[in-house]
This record gives structure tokens, C-alpha cells and sequence, in this order.
């Protein structure tokens, strides 16, 4: 009953959050799309038409850029600094672990249309993922950043999934996900907490690597459960 209240109490809360979040993020663009309509007001119809349109492309991307420059402030401040833990539901932990959650879905919507780029390299690094030289990250879907490593010349492929969490019963899980050098994960594979890719490994697409599964360097792995197939 106690958690049942609870979660409602911070589902309400998440949402007066979300608007306000989303609605910072939007005073830019309003702005722009404001001055435009000031600036054009005794322009041709046509012009203006085109002038207020392009206008209104601009304040969208605007928005997905502050939303994203928002989150990674908050991300940036907030991260926890938390590593292989169990925990209650009903925990402190789990509520700092709830909030950026939270604000991480709050962006994952513009990070998809930035994904890949500096722009979203520059994202997951603020909420602490350390990602190494020259690592080509195409996915939007990296969870719980402070808890992933990737390491140089890796390739981390289109709707990738890599998530640190898990839930156990009435426990929440955290472990780290480690991906080494020059490895590949192929498009759709998901990387389960705790996992640790070695150097020049590959997984396959739509592959399911395992919770806690260490993954020796140099080699293939594929299907679900992720299995090796072979030694590069």
C-alpha cells in the first residue's frame, strides 16, 4: 500500500515536472517564432507564410537542442555515484536513480534525432558515460550513462540497447556495463547490467547478451542468449 501510494505521489510529480522541463526548453523558439511574426507583419502573404514556416522548423530544433543542453546540465549535477549495488524499491538510492531516469526520457525523444553525432556524444558524456577516441555512437537507447564505459574505436550500432538496470523481485540492480576497444555491436543487440565486452569483440545483431556475462577479447558472439560462435 505504502509504495503503491508512493509511486502515485511521484508519477504526479513527474508529470507538473515534465511540463515545466519541456516548457523551459521551449522559450527559444517561441521567442523566434514570435519575432517573426512582428518582423513580417506587413510582409506578402506568401513570404510570411515562408518566413513564419522556416521559423517554426528552427524553434523545433531549438527545442530539441536546449532540451538536450537541460538534461545534461541536471544529468551533470545529479549523476550519482553509484556502481554494483541491490537496493530496495523504496530506497534513496532508487529514488536518484527514479529522477534521472525520468529526466533521460525527457531527451531520449530529441536524442533520437541527433544519434550520431557530437551533439549526442557530448549528451551521454554529461551524464557520465565514458566514451574513448573516435567511438561512432548511433543509438538513442543507453541507459543509466554513468554506469556505461566504452572504450576507443568501438562502433555501438543503430537502436543498440545498453542497460545497467534491472529489477529483482522488490529490488532494484545497478552494475556496470563495460565495452572495451575496437569492438562492434551490431544493430538491435541488447547489453545486459554487469556485462563486460572485451577488446575486439563482436556482437551480433538483435543479439541478448546475458546479465553478468564477461565476454573474453577477440571474439563473436550471437542469437538469444548471446552464445560464442566463433574466434575472430
Amino acid at each position: 500500500m505504502l509504495w503503491k501510494i508512493t509511486q502515485n505521489v511521484l508519477t504526479t510529480i513527474v508529470v507538473l515536472y515534465t511540463a515545466i522541463h519541456w516548457g523551459i526548453a521551449c522559450i527559444p523558439g517561441i521567442f523566434l517564432v514570435l519575432y517573426t511574426f512582428e518582423l513580417t507583419n506587413e510582409s506578402i502573404l506568401f513570404y510570411r507564410a515562408t518566413y513564419i514556416g522556416i521559423s517554426l522548423g528552427l524553434a523545433y530544433v531549438m527545442w530539441m537542442l536546449a532540451i538536450i543542453l537541460i538534461t545534461s546540465i541536471l544529468g551533470f549535477i545529479f549523476k550519482p555515484s553509484i556502481d554494483n549495488v541491490r537496493v530496495p524499491f523504496l530506497s534513496f538510492t532508487s529514488v536518484r536513480w527514479a529522477f534521472l531516469n525520468v529526466i533521460d526520457r525527457l531527451a531520449k525523444p530529441c536524442v533520437h534525432h541527433m544519434v550520431p553525432s557530437w551533439i549526442t556524444d557530448f549528451y551521454y558524456r554529461a551524464l557520465g558515460c565514458k566514451i574513448g577516441k573516435d567511438c561512432f555512437v548511433s543509438s538513442d537507447r543507453i541507459n543509466d550513462p554513468y554506469l556505461v564505459t566504452i572504450g576507443d574505436n568501438s562502433i555501438i550500432g543503430s537502436k543498440v540497447i545498453i542497460t545497467p538496470h534491472l529489477a529483482e523481485k522488490n529490488d532494484l540492480v545497478l552494475s556496470h556495463i563495460t565495452i572495451g576497444n575496437n569492438c562492434l555491436i551490431g544493430l538491435g543487440a541488447q547489453i545486459n547490467p554487469g556485462c563486460v565486452i572485451g577488446d575486439g569483440s563482436v556482437i551480433a545483431s538483435r543479439a541478448i547478451v546475458p546479465k553478468y556475462t564477461n565476454i573474453p577479447a577477440g571474439e563473436v558472439w550471437a542469437g538469444i542468449p548471446a552464445k560464442k560462435i566463433k574466434k575472430k
